[in-house]
């Protein structure tokens, strides 16, 4: 009797000692916040698409570099649809910034390379690129 008692005890201590902030997926779409800093896990997918998100935005004739990347919706169950922007800029990171938003199609099993399902970017104020950095992927 003692010992399930204390395996109780122990699973629920752990239970309790690894739980913090999390996003889970309930269904196929989730909609990350904007209004927080972005996880680990957001933040470690945005680096491993940096390559994918410079070569599309040279497809699309903006040659720039780019920073404060977020990730705004995944979608699907293989493949994925990852909806996210990012704010280019020309020079030593000062102005005139660009506000990127792309949806890539992320292959699954049965695929080998991302497509774009869509690309817009516009000109943003510096009001706007405030607020759109008031929450950096980054320390």
């Amino acid at each position: 009797m003692n010992k399930i008692i204390l395996s109780i005890i122990v699973f629920t201590f752990l239970l309790l000692s690894f739980g913090g902030t999390t996003t889970e997926a309930k269904g196929k779409s989730e909609i990350i916040p904007q209004n927080q800093f972005p996880s680990l896990m957001e933040r470690a997918f945005l680096r491993s698409l940096g390559e994918t998100i410079l070569d599309i935005m040279r497809k699309h004739g903006d040659n720039q570099l780019f920073e404060y990347g977020r990730i705004e919706k995944i979608s699907g169950n293989d493949p994925y649809d990852v909806s996210l922007r990012v704010i280019g800029f020309e020079g030593a990171h000062n102005p005139p910034y660009k506000l990127i938003r792309m949806t890539i199609r992320i292959p699954g099993d049965k695929g080998a390379n991302y497509s774009v399902l869509s690309y817009s970017s516009r000109p943003i104020s510096d009001k706007e690129f405030d607020k759109l950095t008031e929450y950096p992927a980054y320390d």
